[in-house]
């Protein structure tokens, strides 16, 4: 079966992680995981690049981060939607065994 070790792990973790809401799982693993993981990496690497003294970081830095955190919402919304697919389309705990 194609991904059948990745669905299985999906459906031992999904369901606690479903509990726990859309919403906390947008703010956690979006905008806190992935899109200020994403955040500090370009901040870093624009640091690197223009230093400091550039006229411009402040303005670079302010747009890394709106688009981190509309990136990282996007991210954990579009991977909510897919693994809810996922997770409804395997069949009930039983029948896997």
């Amino acid at each position: 079966m194609p991904g059948g070790r990745r669905t299985s792990r999906l459906a031992r973790r999904w369901p606690a992680i479903r509990a726990r809401g859309m919403r906390r799982f947008v703010v956690v693993r979006g905008l806190l995981v992935w899109g200020g993981g994403m955040f500090a990496l370009m901040a870093v690497l624009m640091w690197s690049k223009f230093g400091f003294g550039n006229p411009r970081f402040e303005l670079l830095i302010g747009v890394a981060a709106v688009l981190c955190a509309f990136g990282g919402t996007a991210w954990a919304a579009i991977t909510w939607i897919l693994n809810e697919r996922i997770y409804r389309a395997l069949p009930p705990a039983e029948e896997q065994e």
